[in-house]
């Protein structure tokens, strides 16, 4: 008996990691993606009128579904509760400066977002800027930058900075491009680089060919971007990720992240949808057969669908919008199974002159009392933690009015030290909350200015802060949460067990600027197949 257990195990375990390497893989790569197809399934659906679809919440997996399906005939309603579209890819004002509120860097051209924009016919509304380098990273040890869209320049820059660790940079590098080169191409199998990746971790994949912890500090610089320090983030996600920004460079669309969410709510409107902002969703209603019939806003009123996209939360869907007799056990075991993400704290700085002793648009500090870059995700003072600089006018000229500076200091941040202030929060006594955030922020920027720009507390006209309540006010993510659910287990379904409901989210795909856009265009298809084969 022991063996057949055995086996049974073993062809459950490669066919858990091909069905791995084919979601990496259509998570990156235009090639994997059937672009066609479309059209002829709207088609094939008659009277368009007769088949509503609500979306709840307008991150870009909400506006991608709608606005594909908008864009094929169908009566899409999108419901927000902000006041804007796009979630966290939006952008706030305070006085002269405009505040990107998450957008960083991102791979959009020649890459997926590009593919999907460019289907719904939008891409022309946009435009990215280039990052001038991969990253700068300083430490008590090195200050080292990494070059943009130079592969050997980034291993030649790590190598003479650790000589002792040439060999193993060069083939972790190396085959870090090899995983790109396979999925562009075509090239998966058995015994390709991705195979070999897709059941490691980043920390396993590492110790194969470095051993010297700065090494690996810089090598794993971008799993701050993944919200997973690398003993929890798959090699092959981090290769796949990583490797995009390794080659294409990093990017950044002009002139805020609230761009591409603005395009993609104008578009849904071209397409003859609707978009209702100041709108939260309280209740989704079931007809006699247990199938999504309609939703209702905080104000009462229904919106009738046949169909309901949620880019809102998983356990928002589970503990607030579905009836509990109507959640499938297994699928609220398998949400309440996962954790969610890391949140953020941010200090966004509005700087009353220009930093022309700076050149650099990126740059990770690394956590004091220690040369471990892994602190950011340390459990300890966050004030100490590791933190990421970004200089938004080193990105391009004009990003903020002639003789200011438009910076951030960002960390990952855990929810549960800013628990203790939640009901006070919401009830709006913010004393000690205050205290505490704004210990933080100016404690992240002494340390910039001891470290990088000395002189930046007096060059400060505007500072906004946000932690973890802060995302949990503006977008309503549990816990703050900025990435979903954690990355460590197979994302969710775009279909549920609910008839008529359906996900398209960080919180179902992944976070990240792609993965939630990639969420946003399989939903929309999943629904259409469904459809037309009148499972709906």
């Amino acid at each position: 008996m022991t063996p057949v257990h055995n086996r049974s195990n073993k062809r459950s375990n490669r066919l858990s990691r091909r069905k791995f390497i084919k979601t990496m893989a259509m998570a990156a790569s235009a090639s994997a993606i059937d672009w066609s197809g479309f059209g002829a399934l709207a088609a094939r659906v008659r009277n368009k009128q007769d088949f509503p679809v609500v979306v709840i919440g307008s991150g870009l997996g909400g506006l991608v579904s709608a606005a594909y399906l908008a864009k094929y005939g169908f009566h899409v309603t999108l419901l927000e509760q902000h006041s804007i579209p796009g979630g966290y890819a939006t952008s706030f004002e305070r006085e002269n400066f405009t505040f990107d509120v998450s957008l960083h860097a991102t791979v959009a051209e020649h890459a997926m977002p590009q593919m999907i924009l460019s289907d719904l016919g939008l891409w022309d509304q946009l435009e990215v800027a280039y990052t001038p380098e991969l990253r700068r990273i300083v430490t008590n040890t090195y200050d080292i930058t990494l070059p943009a869209k130079n592969p050997d320049g980034v291993k030649r820059t790590l190598s003479d900075t650790f000589p002792d660790e040439k060999k193993g940079i060069h083939a972790f590098y190396s085959e870090m491009e090899q995983v790109i080169d396979e999925l562009w191409n075509g090239r998966q199998s058995p015994n390709s680089m991705m195979a070999q990746l897709s059941s490691l971790s980043l920390a396993q994949w590492m110790d194969r060919h470095v051993t010297h912890p700065d090494v690996k500090d810089c090598m794993s610089i971008f799993s701050g971007y993944y919200g997973l320090p690398p003993e929890k983030i798959n090699a092959l996600f981090y290769a796949i990720a990583t490797g995009e920004y390794l080659v294409l460079g990093g990017q950044y669309f002009k002139a805020r992240s609230q761009d591409l969410s603005d395009v993609l709510a104008d578009g849904i409107g071209a397409f003859n949808g609707t978009v209702r902002y100041n709108t939260r969703v309280d209740q989704i209603h079931f007809d006699g057969k247990n199938a999504v019939s309609g939703v209702t806003d905080h104000n009462g009123n229904l919106y009738p669908a046949k169909a309901v996209i949620a880019n809102c939360p998983v356990p928002a869907l589970v503990d607030r919008m579905l009836p509990k007799d109507l959640i499938p056990k297994d699928f609220a075991l398998e949400a309440g199974k996962r954790q969610t993400s890391l949140s953020s704290f941010v200090v966004w700085l509005g700087l009353n002159r220009p930093l022309d002793q700076i050149s650099d648009y990126e740059i990770d500090l690394a956590g004091t009392g220690s040369t471990d870059h892994y602190e950011l995700f340390s459990k300890q003072d966050l004030a100490e933690s590791g933190i990421s600089i970004t200089i938004y006018d080193n990105l391009f000229k004009g990003y903020s009015a002639p003789g200011t500076t438009t910076m951030t200091i960002m960390a990952l941040s855990d929810f549960a030290p800013w628990k203790p202030y939640e009901a006070d929060y919401f009830d709006n006594r913010k004393a000690a909350y205050n205290k505490e955030k704004e210990r933080i922020a100016n404690r992240f920027v002494q340390r910039v200015e001891e470290r990088l720009i000395p002189g930046l507390s007096g060059m400060i006209e505007i500072m906004e802060i946000g932690t973890p309540l802060t995302n949990v006010f503006y977008t309503g993510n549990t816990e703050g949460a900025i990435y979903g659910y954690d990355r460590n287990l197979p994302h969710l379904e775009s279909r549920t067990p609910v008839k008529g409901l359906y996900l398209s989210s960080a919180w179902s795909h992944g976070g990240g600027y792609t993965p939630v856009m990639m969420a946003g265009r399989e939903t929309a298809k999943a629904l259409l197949k469904d459809f037309t084969a009148a499972k709906i």
